[in-house]
């Protein structure tokens, strides 16, 4: 069941001060910008009543299901809105409904060719964020929990959360900072984290960036065909040990190899050791950088 809408405004308008207030870009209210106006939904007596039990305590914190199927989203935190809000170029395409699990936002209908974006607006943090997106794109500010992501083309921007779980099978995936688990799969397309604390990836053809900085425990990376480029910022202190079967590995300290051009095994240390990162590479190939301290 899809919310009732009231008027409070033009999609253009809550952009625009969105804007003002600081919490979107000049570049991402033009992106959004295009179209005619619609007015933003207001929540059910449902949102209402599943925030309500956040701020009692009764609830952990408040959980967003986005399925993006073709359009644009913009993820904001306002507290000066009570709950829940969504604002689109277009009304009655996208539906935003409580459930057990949280809030979920998905289209239910196609009207025509042209661009359909939409903002939604939280009044605080969310804790968890489960996406799928099919073509569009989505930006998404700092969540408190784990984002788990599967893109199937499209693209995804996010700043920090607790704990990443990604699989991106052709499209792009961004993150800014993740504190804890990171684990992550390209099948095609893009993957970048700019600043994590533990490693698990398999790239299955297509690219992987990612910047942490490694201390203790066990890390591993695989590439089948496709690229990992892995930066160790300052601090890290690993061994490394790679299996690599027709395919390149490269790092910018000192290691030791031993084997031939089908079959090399290289290890190698940076600083004292602590972590260990494990590496398999096959018909690809693993970069790893050092970024000097400041």
């Amino acid at each position: 069941m899809t919310d009732d809408t009231q008027p409070q405004g033009s999609f253009r308008e809550h952009v625009q001060r969105l804007v003002t207030e600081g919490k979107l870009t000049a570049e991402e209210a033009a992106h959004l910008l295009e179209g005619t106006d619609a007015p933003p939904a207001p929540p059910s007596n449902t949102i209402a009543q599943y925030v309500q039990a956040i701020e009692d305590g009764e609830a952990p914190g408040l959980n967003l299901n986005l399925e993006i199927e073709g359009y644009v989203l913009s993820v904001v935190q306002d507290s000066s809105v009570n709950a829940p809000t969504l604002s689109a170029n277009r009304e009655g395409e996208l539906a935003l409904t409580a459930t057990p699990s949280g809030l979920r936002l998905k289209r239910v209908r196609h009207s025509d060719w042209s661009s359909l974006k939409a903002v939604l607006t939280l009044p605080f943090k969310p804790q968890h964020v489960k996406v799928e997106i099919n073509g569009g794109s989505l930006s998404l500010g700092d969540i408190a929990g784990e984002m788990r992501a599967e893109v199937n083309g499209g693209n995804v921007t996010m700043s920090a959360a607790s704990t990443l779980n990604a699989e991106v099978n052709g499209g792009n995936f961004t993150a800014g900072n993740i504190a804890g688990p990171t684990k992550m799969e390209v099948n095609g397309g893009n993957i970048t984290v700019m600043h994590a604390t533990t490693l698990d990836a398999e790239v299955n053809g297509g690219n992987l960036r990612w910047a942490g900085l490694l201390s203790g425990g066990t890390h591993r990376t695989e590439v089948n065909a496709g690229n990992a480029t892995l930066t160790l910022l300052p601090g890290s202190s690993v061994r490394v040990d790679a299996e690599v079967t027709l395919g390149n590995f490269k790092a910018e300290f000192p290691t030791q190899k031993s084997g031939g051009f089908m079959e090399a095994h290289y290890t190698g240390q940076l600083g004292g050791g602590e972590a260990l990162l494990r590496c398999e590479v096959s018909a690809g190939q693993i970069k790893l950088l050092t970024e000097p301290s400041s």
